[in-house]
């Protein structure tokens, strides 16, 4: 009851906020450094109506969530202040409009058309956020630090989580988040800005914090002994690395690399003992029931190769009446270790939910993002902002691998952090050259690498 209460109170306190943020332009930033780091308590601070806690999909009820009330808030701000809002900002907002009305299409071969809203609705909320993101960053001219502040406070509280899980024995470790492979996830994303942040500042104090909030991030992330983040992050970070000696090399990133190495090998020191066991002694029926999953989810691409068997329907489709599993056992069509289960990729996941159209736009989408943040550093690798393409393209990448192995990047908070650095990569390709003036980036080479705003 009293969180249905704090709940009403804040969407009733939206225009006071509003009214608040016009008057004093200052608080905007302190509103989005709370957004950010409301994904410590993200579950603890959001409504499910209608909420199916037994069903097993990417979205149990119609969630409303601080975070989102919180964008509301920024957007409307913004909306009054400068009378006017980019709806869709660049391509990859076209992009993903389109991936939201071929999953809407799903739902003809639904057989719930409720849980396809709740997946619609948190889609609606993740690009809800993206916008507030942008225009912050519109209405500030680029103020990445606070985004960067929050991140950093969400890895340090999240550290002494799992400080206390350790002690108190658990052996996988899911610190503020709902599971291990998605805070493994969401780590991995994270670890690669903070060691671009160090790899690129420009003072020697802000080097040193953003390594240590690397180092948190790191460790946090091999102690959850997720098998898919472990082998990906080395990619990521390695990525992120060699990029960033594309911008000018300095006795400082030499050091910082030796350093590097040297925390690499004292963690996989420390480690390797138990990433060792959890590879080497993982159960057979783990990857027995992967391969099931995978071959369930074949199945429904082979039957509704177009659109699907319907959006965030998995969890009615895998089993009876339907025999999508029905190589597990001829009889029932499902067995035990499958009919609770996710097929553990989103690429399979999103073929057989929604049609392989729907998995091309997607890959479309990351590939979009992906590419733009490549393509940014180049533009920016004199400038101080070249921390934070180099930052998401590592990121990016070890996530689009990862989703290879696990599906977690449906789940709320992994979405809302890739939503997040999206917002950043179209900010910063639409104002290149404001934020290569503020960089202080000579002039020169400007109008060769600037790309056109979209």
């Amino acid at each position: 009851m009293l969180k249905y209460l704090f709940f009403s109170a804040s969407i009733i306190g939206i225009i006071p906020a509003v009214f608040l943020l016009l008057c004093y332009r200052h608080w905007m930033r302190w509103c989005a450094l709370f957004m950010i780091m409301l994904q410590l308590v993200f579950e603890r601070t959001s409504i499910t109506f209608f909420s199916h806690d037994d069903y097993r999909g990417t979205s149990r009820g119609w969630e409303i969530s601080l975070i989102y009330i919180i964008a509301v808030i920024i957007m409307l701000t913004f909306i009054v202040r400068c009378k006017t809002m980019k709806l869709f900002p660049d391509i990859g907002a076209w992009i993903y409009l389109l991936y939201g009305l071929w999953s809407l299409l799903s739902d003809i071969n639904a057989a719930s058309d409720m849980y396809c809203f709740f997946e619609l609705w948190k889609m609606a909320m993740m690009y809800l956020v993206f916008l507030a993101t942008f225009n912050y960053l519109e209405f500030s001219k680029g103020d990445f630090d606070i985004i960067i502040y929050g991140l950093a406070a969400v890895v340090f509280v999240n550290f002494l989580s799992i400080v206390y899980q350790h002690l108190v024995g658990y052996f996988q470790v899911c610190g503020v988040f709902p599971h291990q492979n998605s805070m493994a996830m969401w780590l991995m994303m994270v670890g690669t800005m903070f060691l671009s942040r160090s790899l690129n500042g420009r003072d020697r104090f802000t080097t040193i914090l953003h390594f240590f909030i690397f180092f948190l991030a790191s460790v946090s992330l091999f102690r959850s002994y997720s098998r898919g983040a472990i082998f990906c992050y080395p990619i990521s970070c390695g990525l992120t690395l060699l990029f960033s000696y594309t911008s000018p090399i300095s006795a400082k990133k030499l050091i910082f690399t030796a350093c590097l190495l040297a925390a690499a090998m004292l963690m996989v020191m420390v480690f390797l003992p138990n990433i060792v066991d959890r590879f080497e002694n993982a159960p057979k029926s783990s990857l027995e029931t992967r391969k099931n999953l995978a071959t369930a989810a074949l199945n429904m691409v082979k039957d509704k190769p177009m659109i699907g068997v319907g959006l965030n329907n998995w969890g009615i489709k895998i089993n009876p009446p339907y025999d999508y599993s029905r190589h597990r056992d001829p009889k029932k069509g499902y067995h035990e270790d499958t009919k609770d289960a996710i097929v553990e990729t989103i690429y399979l996941l999103v073929a057989a939910e929604c049609g392989v159209p729907c998995l091309v736009i997607l890959l479309v989408w990351f590939i979009y993002y992906w590419y733009t943040s490549f393509h940014l550093m180049n533009v920016f690798r004199k400038s101080r902002y070249f921390y934070v393409p180099a930052g998401v393209f590592g990121g990016l990448s070890g996530v689009m691998l990862q989703s290879v192995l696990e599906w977690v990047l449906k789940q709320q908070i992994n979405f809302l952090l890739l939503i997040l650095y999206f917002a950043m990569i179209s900010y910063m390709r639409r104002h290149a050259k404001l934020l290569l003036h503020q960089g202080q980036m000579p002039t020169t080479t400007e109008p060769a690498l600037v790309p056109k705003a979209s």
